[in-house]
């Protein structure tokens, strides 16, 4: 009787070994009660961690002036459980004579910076021993025009690599643009160049990548994207086309672009691994206000000068599609047909608008359950929101995003609910690039809970004393304590990071991280939907989105005064489900893809079968 009742306990301890491996591993994150939670205005504090960039030539000059960057992207490289930073460059351009001070303005290079968060909001300078640096000279300063870093497990290791997208210069040394660079993470604080045997060297002017498993075939391809030149003196401009690198499991890209129809533009170039530049244009510099010089191009394909790319499932048929952000021209919409290919919605959608698109991210603003995209511009930004029949109205004015007369240079845009009400606000880097550019602040839109957004940047003590020039800016929970601080980058300005304290209003909030096992290991792409008192949150994961980087790529849910989330569901790229139901809030939840049924009853029959073995051994030996 006892051999039996051993035997029945090994089986039952065997079950519950499988049912608690199956349920999600948790991290606990406790928050601090405020009363009148419901009067208080929610404030960063702008904390000092040294963190500042590095250049060669002249940059009081030449970053006054005319600039790119630098871009901000966060991601937990060394997966010690908080995130990380890392600085891309940040130089001149361009080369050219203003004639009426006689001020030259000379090209310049810059240097990437990675920095290993240390707690507190304390950062170690680790680039030198990652690897990422490349010092020509031996001067200590990297011969980098960096744009823009954005990271993703490419070869499913577990460890975040980063792709660097390098700019060059519009004149001087790199006038033909320079290869962008793809850093394999060694999984040991450093980092390798394998961007010649991966093939994704890309030599255009470019601007930005992005990480997605657009062929749902379990490993990440990437977009590189390409911008093209840009005479701010002559207003001419000369696009080029992106390039799509499909991810061939073995640690190489191939190139295909073409056959996928996804260049960005109506120009395609035929020859793998390389781009293809247009013509020289006259362009317009406002989105909203053509002039006689005319738009770049009217084209729904887009113009071919690409500052971001967003991947959303704007059909919900289950497969990413793409919006890209066009500079002087349409921002397109490409539908993903699921067989590699891709077909050109923009009017289809509604989106056939001309503008100067920079920046895009999307969120549910209105809480209506459906993604809403908000594309940045240099003057009046879009917000394009989503309508029942599967198209999109731009309501910018209507909600009151463009209430400034004067047309500032916005980059990045982001949602995020910074102070854990419910609903999604949204931050706009604002930076200048040239002199013909008015420098003007970044700005903060608080949501009023009814759709309606209000100008609060001041308020929130996000306004640097004099006026800075932001292009990089990443939304990031630093101190992991469940709100979302910031860091953005200037180009005439130490690196800026602002810390959140809705942490002490006493409201909930969730953060989900994702572990694909049939779809992609960071689980991008995947749609999640947490349920609270009958109303969706609902949020895609993108690898990154806007421009000149990535931001956490948590998804992080503000939950007001709520106690308890009811569901979450999560509908992976491979069309799995993963359910869970009475979740619990105030903490950052890893939540793995489930594998198939039929797999899943295989471990408990083995288990079955030897204790049922076990048990006739004993037996046996009785």
């Amino acid at each position: 009787m006892v051999r039996v009742n051993s035997t029945i306990l090994f089986s039952i301890l065997a079950l519950c070994c499988i049912i608690f491996s199956s349920q999600v591993s948790v991290i606990a994150q406790e928050s601090t009660d405020t009363d009148d939670n419901e009067e208080y205005l929610v404030k960063f504090t702008r904390v000092e961690p040294e963190l500042v960039p590095k250049e060669k030539g002249d940059p009081a000059e030449s970053l006054n002036w005319n600039s790119y960057g630098p871009g901000t992207s966060v991601a937990d490289f060394d997966n010690d459980g908080d995130m990380d930073l890392y600085i891309s460059a940040r130089f001149s351009h361009l080369e050219w004579q203003d004639t009426q001070n006689s001020l030259s303005v000379m090209t310049t290079f810059g240097t990437q910076l990675l920095f290993e968060n240390k707690g507190n909001f304390t950062f170690k300078d680790v680039t030198n021993k990652s690897g990422i640096i490349n010092d020509i000279d031996g001067d200590g300063v990297s011969d980098s025009t960096s744009v823009s870093g954005v990271w993703g497990d490419y070869n499913s290791d577990g460890f975040l690599d980063l792709y660097v997208s390098e700019f060059g210069h519009t004149n001087g040394k790199y006038a033909g643009g320079k290869s962008n660079v793809l850093y394999h993470n060694n999984g040991n604080g450093t980092f390798t160049d394998v961007t010649d045997i991966a093939g994704v060297g890309n030599r255009g002017h470019s601007s930005v990548a992005q990480w997605v498993d657009y062929d749902h075939d379990g490993d990440l391809d990437l977009y590189s994207l390409n911008y093209g030149t840009y005479f701010e003196s002559e207003n001419d401009a000369e696009a080029e086309t992106n390039i799509l690198y499909q991810n061939n499991g073995d640690g190489t890209f191939t190139d295909v672009t073409f056959s996928a129809k996804l260049s960005g533009s109506i120009a395609f170039s035929e020859i793998p691994g390389e781009h293809l530049e247009s013509g020289v244009v006259r362009v317009d510099m406002v989105a909203g206000t053509p002039s006689s010089p005319g738009m770049y191009s009217d084209s729904d394909a887009g113009s071919g000068m690409s500052w971001a790319a967003l991947w959303i499932d704007y059909d919900n048929d289950g497969w990413e599609d793409v919006f890209i952000a066009s500079d002087f021209g349409i921002s397109p919409m490409y539908r993903n047909n699921g067989d590699g290919t891709f077909s050109v919605v923009t009017n289809v959608v509604g989106m056939n608008f001309t503008g100067t698109g920079m920046g895009l991210d999307a969120g549910d603003y209105d809480r209506d359950g459906d993604l809403d995209i908000c594309q940045s511009n240099i003057g009046p930004n879009y917000l394009w929101q989503k309508q029942d029949d599967g198209t999109y109205k731009e309501v910018g004015d209507d909600v009151g995003l463009n209430v400034a007369e004067a047309f500032p240079v916005h980059w990045v845009c982001d949602f995020f609910d910074y102070d854990l009400d419910g609903d999604l606000d949204l931050f706009f880097s604002v930076g200048q690039i040239s002199a013909y550019n008015s420098r003007q602040d970044n700005t903060f839109w608080i949501n009023d809970g009814e759709g309606k957004f209000t100008e609060m940047a001041f308020e929130l003590n996000l306004l640097p004393t004099n006026t800075e020039k932001t292009q990089g800016a990443s939304i990031v929970d630093f101190d992991n304590d469940g709100d979302l601080d910031i860091v953005t980058g200037n180009s005439n300005a130490p690196i800026r990071v602002f810390e959140n304290h809705a942490d002490l209003t006493g409201r909930h909030w969730l953060m989900i991280d994702l572990e694909g096992r049939e779809s992609n290991i960071q689980g991008i792409g995947a749609e999640v939907v947490v349920w609270v008192g009958g109303q969706p949150y609902v949020q895609q994961k993108f690898a990154c989105s806007g421009s000149f980087g990535c931001s956490d790529e948590r998804l992080h849910f503000g939950l007001d005064d709520a106690i308890l989330v009811d569901a979450i569901v999560v509908n992976w790229p491979s069309g799995k489900t993963t359910e869970l139901y009475d979740v619990s809030v105030d903490q950052v939840i890893l939540i793995s893809e489930y594998a198939p049924e039929t797999p899943d009853l295989v471990p408990f029959g083995i288990l079955v079968l030897v204790s049922f073995i076990l048990f006739v051994w004993r037996h046996y030996r009785t």
